[in-house]
């Protein structure tokens, strides 16, 4: 099984997300994530999705996504050479010990901190998924109250675009 992402642009339509959430359903393929949003032409929106499959799913995934309507194109990224990022708030109990490694860990995990009071600390972290699972186990232990995550969002690195 192999995790991949699938950057989808689509024209703003109503039911477009609709047909990409059935055809998963359809096909029984589970997906990972699924986030998207409006690009900086409003008539167009990109949605990121992260499956994870064996090599002739993911291929069979694209080309039926390829044949939905309002789809005007499906790429495949590579986690390797792509900008693939997840955002995540997490709120944690302020805790005596946790002030003393503030600094530690904002500089280790490149984490600012957006609100701060007696009774909790929330950071927010902006990386790849596993820079963001790392700094979850490391505040564990400072007990986490609540977290969220947006999910995979991704482009193709450097000249390339769709």
């Amino acid at each position: 099984m192999t995790n991949r992402i699938l950057s989808v642009l689509v024209e703003n339509n109503y039911g477009v997300v609709a047909r990409i959430a059935g055809l998963f359903t359809r096909r029984g393929f589970n997906m990972n994530s699924f986030a998207g949003e409006e690009t900086h032409d409003p008539g167009i929106s990109r949605i990121t999705i992260s499956v994870t499959e064996n090599e002739d799913s993911i291929y069979q995934i694209q080309k039926q996504v390829e044949k939905l309507v309002d789809i005007k194109k499906v790429e495949p990224l590579d986690a390797k050479k792509d900008i693939i990022r997840e955002l995540a708030l997490i709120k944690v109990t302020a805790q005596k010990d946790l002030f003393l490694h503030i600094k530690e860990l904002t500089e280790q995990f490149s984490v600012r901190i957006i609100d701060m009071d007696t009774e909790a600390v929330v950071f927010e972290l902006c990386n790849t998924k596993e820079k963001i699972d790392e700094f979850i186990d490391v505040v564990r232990q400072y007990e986490i109250v609540e977290s969220v995550r947006t999910g995979v969002i991704a482009l193709q690195a450097g000249n390339k675009h769709m």
